[in-house]
């Protein structure tokens, strides 16, 4: 177990501990889980500048590896040897990691399209990828270097393949044709037209003799890979989504929108089973042994929510089990290479391994925070890689590792999390349609304020005594923090969509709300006699509205572009900043109120003299920044805190602290408006560096998820610095 232990602790840490060497150990030793053999031997030895509070893993999670992208993963597939994995990207690029260490070893960089699919050759030597830029690229799987670009298609590319004996390549395109490709010379072979729409995929034959392409027309399309004529017409009633052969190449099975999957016989082309499903098939694929099928179904028109896989039996056509749980659209599902078991990947997130001949779940495997597009066994059937939305690929061990459900969480994503002023308490809201309060020593949940939709964030007032949370159509509300009643409704009819955010006055007396009106304005609501002003003047969507620390005055940041200093006595716009090109995502004041900090999804973030009402700096970021958040007494945030692209800067007197999906790092330092002086380093491994929200108290920082979980972690040793500003 200790041999597991430290394989699964090297890979999960493996790009710090190479950067840092052994003074990084700590901080890496600080997130093993309760139930590691390691912890439980050193864990109380570990010489770390902050520790986990709570939300500790109980235990490894099945995901062995997070592979990163900067765009939607489209699928993610293992070399024959199962030592490496290719994934395709909306980002452009394809990329070859190590199975084994996590490491991306090659960015394969040349598409100027999206990366459509991704996959090895037989020997594993080469790797080829199809692209929305019209193109297929060959690519040396030990160097990266594209030997070869080949050119033909007149649309974009939606995948490609290669032969049993790496001879040749077959391409599918929107161009509504197929091509066959010498892989040697990058000549086109054959341009196999017939198709009368899009053809959305092609296979070989085991013996690549033959090839099978399906398209939107209707129909599935046998070719002879020599000749390239076509052989047989396979006809379905509506758009045919998936066709492949059958191991030994006897048979083709196809999937279809007419509700059915249906056996071919490969050499006469006639059909010999109609397999019927009550729903629009998605796909259909033959286990190893040929003995089985496996098929999975999904609801176009959202009315039911049955999403579902079948087995079949391949020879009598008769349905042996049902896979039930997914909670959304299962768009794959493959056998493993024993045919034994069965990887389903699904819209609702998740990816689930059945049992082939009982048809029971034997687990769920939860992390990815979007759609899964894709799954699939390794050659050993130890592993597992699935591709996501999320932007990621991700390892998992399909032996080991337990579920995480008794981890602390809300049971959607996670959108913002306040500590209470006096730090003992804290606030989550969720996708959930829940806010709930903890408490901070001991990571008990003691309070869950329902609503009605999800809740969009939730703050304590100064006094610490309510909370004032957001949530779906029109609605803003006061809670008692004590019995977590609901004490008051914020509504009026101008209020047209959904709130997005309220805050309370530094004196407790007001609250200012932003919400997704059609009048683009800010409410200021006085709690003692009712009384609503708006705030009227910008000319889009406003994106945050906060309080100046003593309270006489509210800075907004809105789509037009623009940021707004507002009186809160009389409710009279004071000044208009303008200059930045792009959405202002925050504003906030300086703790003084001398300047004004706003960030831009332009990726710039700019500084305001308040007296002058000048623009004094512009800078960089490394990536747009969602929130910019003040304290107005030194101790707590006056509004949740939110992250955007892994980038977030809270400033407080303190310290300017930023998280950085780049580096996986979260960065104490003084003053990082102007210079990046580092006081210390908090590595975050990849389970854990994508937070959706983050709080603080003092030494303390709160960090919420997409998967509903909250972590609470404590800086030991903290530099007190004075900010110039």
């Amino acid at each position: 177990m200790t041999v597991l232990d430290a394989e699964r602790f090297l890979k999960e840490n493996f790009d710090f501990i190479k950067n840092n060497s052994l003074e990084g150990c700590p901080s890496a030793l600080a997130w093993l889980p309760e139930n590691s053999e390691i912890w439980t031997a050193y864990g109380s030895r570990v010489d770390c500048p902050w520790k986990l509070c709570w939300g500790r893993r109980k235990s490894w999670s099945r995901c062995e590896a997070v592979l990163h992208h900067s765009g939607h993963v489209n699928s993610a597939v293992f070399s024959p040897d199962g030592m490496h994995i290719v994934s395709a990207s909306y980002d452009h690029t394809a990329k070859i990691w190590n199975t084994t260490t996590g490491e991306c070893e090659a960015e394969l960089k040349g598409h100027s399209g999206r990366v459509n699919s991704a996959a090895f050759s037989p020997d594993g030597m080469h790797i080829v990828s199809a692209s929305w830029d019209k193109t297929v690229r060959i690519w040396n799987t030990a160097t990266g270097e594209c030997e070869v670009e080949l050119k033909g298609h007149s649309d974009r590319v939606r995948s490609a393949v290669f032969s049993s004996d790496t001879m040749h390549i077959v391409s599918a395109s929107q161009d509504n044709t197929a091509r066959i490709w010498n892989t040697a010379t990058g000549e086109c072979e054959a341009d196999l037209k017939g198709h009368s729409n899009w053809v959305n995929s092609a296979n070989f034959s085991p013996d690549s003799m033959h090839i099978v392409s399906v398209s939107w027309d209707n129909t599935a399309r046998v070719w002879n890979t020599a000749t390239g004529d076509c052989e047989s017409v396979l006809h379905h009633s509506h758009h045919v989504t998936s066709a492949v052969f059958s191991p030994d190449g006897m048979h083709i099975v196809s999937a279809s929108y007419d509700h059915s999957a249906r056996i071919w016989n490969t050499t006469t082309g006639q059909c010999e089973a109609v397999l019927l499903h009550s729903m629009e098939v998605t796909s259909a694929v033959f286990s190893p042994d040929s003995m089985h099928i496996v098929s999975t179904i999904w609801d176009r028109t959202g009315q039911n929510q049955n999403h579902t896989g079948l087995i079949w039996n391949a020879a009598t056509g008769e349905c042996e089990a049902e896979l039930k749980g997914h909670s959304d659209r299962v768009v794959s599902a493959v056998f493993s290479p024993d045919s034994m078991h069965i990887v389903s990947a699904s819209w609702d997130k998740t990816v689930r391994i059945w049992n082939t001949a009982t048809g029971e779940c034997e687990a769920e495997l939860k992390g990815h925070s979007d759609r899964v597009s894709s799954a699939v066994f390794s050659p050993d059937t130890m592993h597992i890689v699935s591709a996501s939305w999320d932007n990621t690929a991700k390892i998992w061990n399909t032996a080991t590792g337990e579920c995480e459900a008794e981890l602390k969480r809300h049971l959607d994503c996670v959108t913002s999390t306040a500590f209470s002023p006096d730090g003992m308490h804290i606030v989550s809201a969720s996708q959930d349609n829940t806010a709930k309060i903890w408490n901070t020593p001991t990571g008990e949940c003691e309070v869950v304020l329902h609503h009605s939709r999800e809740v969009t964030s939730a703050v304590f007032s100064p006094d610490g005594m309510h909370i004032v949370s957001t949530s779906g159509y029109k609605t803003t509300q006061i809670w008692n923090t004590v019995t977590g009643q609901w004490e008051a409704e914020l509504n009026r009819d101008f209020i047209l969509h959904s709130a997005v955010s309220a805050i309370f006055s530094p004196d407790g007396m007001y609250i200012v709300s932003v919400s997704e009106s059609l009048h683009n304005t800010v409410q200021i609501w006085h709690l003692g006699t009712g009384h609503v002003v708006e705030l009227e003047g910008h000319s889009s969507l406003v994106s945050s509205a906060v309080f100046s620390s003593d309270g006489m005055h509210i800075v907004s940041a809105s789509r037009d572009t623009t940021v707004r200093i507002w009186s809160t006595a009389t409710g009279e716009c004071e000044a208009e900043l303008k200059g930045h090109s792009d959405y202002v995502n925050s504003a906030v004041f300086s703790p003084g109120g001398m300047h004004i900090v706003s960030a831009c999804r332009d990726n710039t973030v700019r500084i305001w003299n308040t007296a002058t009402k000048e623009c004094e700096k512009e800078m960089s970021a490394l990536s747009a920044h969602n929130s910019l958040l003040s304290s107005s007494d030194n101790c707590s945030l006056s509004v949740a805190s939110s992250i955007s692209d892994g980038v977030f800067i809270h400033h407080d007197h303190n310290s300017q602290i930023q998280v950085s999906s780049e580096s996986s790092f979260l960065d104490v330092y003084n003053d990082i408006i102007f210079h990046t002086k580092s006081l210390h380093k908090i590595w975050i491994p990849p389970p854990f560096c994508k937070p959706s929200s983050i709080g603080y108290h003092l030494s303390k920082i709160c960090l919420g998820y997409n998967s509903g979980q909250v972590l609470v972690l404590e800086v030991c040793m903290v530099l007190i610095l004075h900010s110039t500003l």
